[in-house]
């Protein structure tokens, strides 16, 4: 392709014509929205549905930051214990599929793919194993605990969180660590270094990238978790800005308000986006 249309004086035009197919499909299905919901944010409750829109500028977004601050705040603090714990079990993983042998690898690696799939899996899985006559009741018994001391609380959102986005830690780490060169780890080795000191000085700083940007990924994608936090949190532990959404729009049908907390959500997870790529191309 590029032998044809080297020296070409149209080359320049047919790149841009292949590209309008892309720029209408952003513009449609990407900006528009967003500047939809933008434009509704604005408008007192379900007005600008109805027709007759009643713009009230910023009050909506006062009455996110004076009502709503709990759902902003677990919204960030769910997500990033979350990310913390993938990062504590999905590094060494990665590490084990990547340099060591070990049995069910292949299966461990297809399931990888998990997140793709949605978190209904994950909410209504957990949460039947976590109801009395769960899988989990064994372990009430055995320790002398109510099912409600770990279903409904924060703990159990944490967990729902991390197993659905411990796959892209996975992912994340275990193609950095390809990169790595297993000769490095041999070479410090040979001259005498322990296996945790070659990895603390060799295999942890070139791994940092991949790291970071898995943990940047598993908080940006639980931002916008809705069934994990609705299902094992409760009223309580799953207040969330996904949640309150959901709640704002088809029972209070106070849509101003609810697209101001989905532009902020927007703008936290768009946000996010850009520290991964920045804080993942300084290390590099």
């Amino acid at each position: 392709m590029p032998g044809v249309l080297k020296g070409n004086p149209y080359s320049n035009y047919i790149i841009y014509l292949a590209l309008i197919p892309t720029i209408i499909y952003i513009t449609l299905f990407w900006i528009m929205p967003i500047v939809h919901i933008f434009i509704i944010s604005l408008t007192y409750k379900d007005s600008f549905l109805l027709g007759s829109p009643v713009f009230v500028d910023g009050e909506n977004y006062e009455t996110v930051f004076a009502m709503y601050r709990e759902s902003i705040k677990n919204s960030i603090l769910l997500p990033f214990s979350a990310a913390v714990l993938d990062l504590v079990l999905g590094y060494p993983l990665a590490y084990l599929l990547v340099r060591k042998r070990i049995l069910f690898k292949n299966v461990i690696r297809a399931s990888l793919v998990f997140p793709y799939f949605g978190d209904l899996y994950i909410s209504y899985g957990l949460w039947n194993m976590f109801l009395p006559g769960g899988l989990f009741d064994i372990f009430y018994n055995l320790f002398g605990i109510s099912y409600r001391q770990i279903l409904y609380t924060p703990y159990a959102v944490i967990f729902g969180l991390s197993i659905f986005t411990l796959p892209l830690m996975v992912l994340y780490v275990s193609s950095n660590l390809q990169e790595v060169d297993p000769v490095l780890e041999e070479a410090a080795l040979t001259l005498g270094a322990s296996p945790i000191k070659s990895f603390f000085k060799i295999t942890l700083p070139l791994t940092l990238p991949g790291a970071i940007a898995g943990f940047l990924a598993c908080f940006g994608w639980n931002l916008g978790g809705y069934l994990i936090p609705l299902l094992l949190g409760g009223i309580e532990s799953g207040n969330v800005i996904t949640v309150k959404i959901v709640y704002l729009t088809l029972q209070i049908h106070n849509y101003g308000v609810a697209a101001a907390l989905a532009v902020i959500l927007t703008l936290m997870t768009m946000f996010t986006t850009y520290l991964t790529f920045k804080v993942t191309k300084f290390l590099k």
